[in-house]
């Protein structure tokens, strides 16, 4: 009979055995063949509705290249949703491919888990036609996902700001990052926008549809404007929202602070901040912001929430910078509060915003496929010189991650990529005024270039502008619809206007 201490030893041996096997085994060592590029695994996805009931939804696994330019490329996967058309549609409309912004899409699966979200965002394109959802290449839950080590820099916060330390430990931690994932065998080089664009063609051809109507908004206008160069002939109509063209990625700095200026027009005639409005208007307060911490930096003493200590924030010209367009949130309202503040002296939100800038994990980590994508669309060099010359750099901070970040990146599609192309693809563009990611002049400048095109202006409309009128006008969304089902958009009014907000007053 074997002792217990016996028995003890040899499963001892056993796992440190399985530990060294572990340690010198790569994940490339299975000896199944890899799923062939172009196949697809289809299964079913029940989605818990409000009601607690079940929409039966179609997911799946897509494969495809991982850099179509290599001959016997690897494969990468792709996570797809498909949400059948409901019995009011009609059969023989083309599917709705839905292309998500970013790059940072990840996924769908826990945006479900919270109750009412597809029948609010989802449901509704059912009943026009197929819903197809496509996942970014390298990102969520596509495989393998590109997830790098995207910690901010804990500069000293007591010192004033060292932009060559900071582009110093940006650059060496990402060329690391970089060469982590290529000695895991991931070609970098195909996690592009034009292969991007080349997956919703594979995804539409295993799928079986001949045509399609694309609708994305932001990096997703990006990649659907990239699909509708490549292949316009099995683009039936577009639905576009927060333009960012072929030479947009990086945004212009004049042009997303004129929709800052929109914003304080209308601010500076509200009620609500009657008489708290700094002489001269919210612009010339921002820019006198910046000047007076560029001058003399003010120290604020603030809890640091995530050690737990006293902090000394050196509030200087660089963090003025970061919180000309705010610290308190995403939305318009708040803005003018948050500058109303730091004009007025009182920095203790934005001290803590800077500890939580410092500290604070990303909720989207980001990724080496985020880098690639965006780095490789790029900016044309007199683009780049224009935006560099603009007197907006000097009251907000510019694009300072992809001006820092992409040489190590080492991705770069050129400038014939970045040249604006005319297609008569039949098209409808919803640009929101107040859009302070991809700026409304974005939209002016690419409407020449569509040559089908109904132009929505939605004055107020934010980045998110086809969601926020929809949600605001049945109407809208009615007419919006009639255009994706039948191609009709006779119904689309030119101008839209979002209710007025009411504005966050400062404490």
């Amino acid at each position: 009979m074997i002792s217990k201490k016996l028995l003890t030893f040899i499963g001892l041996i056993f796992c440190i055995s399985s530990a060294t096997i572990a340690q010198n085994t790569s994940f490339h060592t299975a000896k199944a063949s890899a799923p062939e590029a172009g196949s697809m695994f289809i299964f079913p996805e029940r989605i818990l509705l409000k009601d607690g009931s079940f929409y039966n939804a179609e997911r799946a696994t897509m494969f495809v290249p991982m850099n179509r330019s290599v001959e016997n490329s690897d494969v990468i996967s792709l996570d797809v949703y498909r949400f059948k058309a409901s019995e009011k549609a009609n059969p023989n409309t083309p599917p709705i491919f839905f292309l998500h912004g970013g790059p940072a899409f990840q996924g769908l699966e826990s945006a479900f888990k919270e109750l009412g979200t597809f029948e609010k965002y989802w449901q509704f394109m059912t009943d026009v036609a197929d819903v197809v959802v496509v996942s970014q290449r390298g990102i969520g839950t596509s495989k393998p996902t590109t997830i790098i080590d995207s910690r901010k820099s804990k500069m000293p916060l007591d010192e004033a700001y060292n932009e060559e330390a900071a582009v110093e430990e940006l650059q060496n931690r990402l060329s690391k990052e970089k060469e982590v994932w290529e000695n895991l065998g991931v070609d970098l080089k195909g996690f592009t926008v034009l292969e991007a664009a080349e997956d919703v063609n594979d995804v539409r051809k295993a799928l079986g549809y001949d045509k399609i109507t694309i609708w994305g908004g932001s990096f997703g206008s990006h990649w659907g404007m990239t699909l509708m160069r490549q292949y316009p002939e099995i683009i039936e109509r577009a639905i576009l929202r927060g333009m960012e063209g072929v030479d947009h990625t990086y945004d212009h700095p004049g042009h997303t602070w004129n929709a800052y200026k929109r914003i304080a027009e209308e601010a500076e005639n509200s009620e609500e901040l009657k008489g708290l409005i700094p002489e001269g208007g919210l612009i010339a307060a921002a820019e006198t912001i910046v000047k007076r911490l560029s001058k003399k930096p003010v120290t604020v003493e603030v809890e640091n929430s995530y050690t737990g200590k006293t902090e000394k924030v050196l509030m200087d010209g660089h963090w003025a910078k970061q919180f000309t367009r705010g610290y308190t949130g995403k939305q318009e309202a708040t803005w003018p509060a948050d500058i109303i503040t730091m004009y007025n002296g009182d920095f203790t939100k934005a001290a803590l915003k800077v500890i939580e800038n410092t500290y604070a994990l990303r909720s989207r980590p980001l990724t080496a496929s985020y880098y690639m994508l965006d780095c490789g669309s790029g900016i044309t060099p007199e683009r780049l010189k224009e935006h560099l010359a603009d007197p907006a750099t000097e009251v907000i901070e510019y694009e300072w991650d992809y001006r820092k970040a992409c040489p190590c990146w080492d991705s770069d599609l050129g400038d014939e990529f970045r040249t604006n192309f005319e297609t008569e693809i039949p098209t409808v563009i919803v640009q929101g005024t107040w859009d302070r990611s991809t700026p409304y002049e974005n939209a002016l400048e690419l409407i020449p270039y569509f040559k089908n095109l109904k132009f929505v202006h939605l004055k107020r409309g934010p980045h998110g502008a086809i969601r926020a009128a929809y949600l605001y006008s049945a109407e809208f969304k009615k007419a919006l619809l009639k255009f994706a089902e039948c191609g009709d958009n006779s119904d689309l009014k030119d101008h839209m206007e979002l209710p007025q907000v009411k504005w966050v007053v400062p404490e």
